[in-house]
């Protein structure tokens, strides 16, 4: 990769929870994601957008967002799943 490819790139921390810890085998993930994409872009590439349908919630930094806003260089993105309870 070139360094004008690098300045291209967001570093985000993908934070999972629930059944998809055990699903990707681990809790955390750091990935770089091209400048200008959006939450949906990162769902896609995890295979979560039927997640994201079903009602699995993301958050940026910690505030709720929709799958359109863009990612944020450093940012931590948590993919919540639905709760439930008995």
């Amino acid at each position: 990769m070139s360094e004008e490819d690098l300045r291209k790139v967001v570093k985000v921390t993908v934070r999972l929870f629930g059944p998809l810890v055990d699903e990707f085998g681990v809790r955390e993930l750091e990935l770089p994601m091209v400048l200008g994409a959006t939450i949906a872009d990162l769902a896609a590439h995890l295979e979560l957008t039927q997640a994201l349908e079903q009602g699995v919630k993301v958050a940026q930094d910690g505030t709720f967002c929709p799958p359109e806003t863009e990612l944020i260089d450093g940012a931590e993105v948590a993919f919540l799943p639905p709760v439930s309870g008995g």
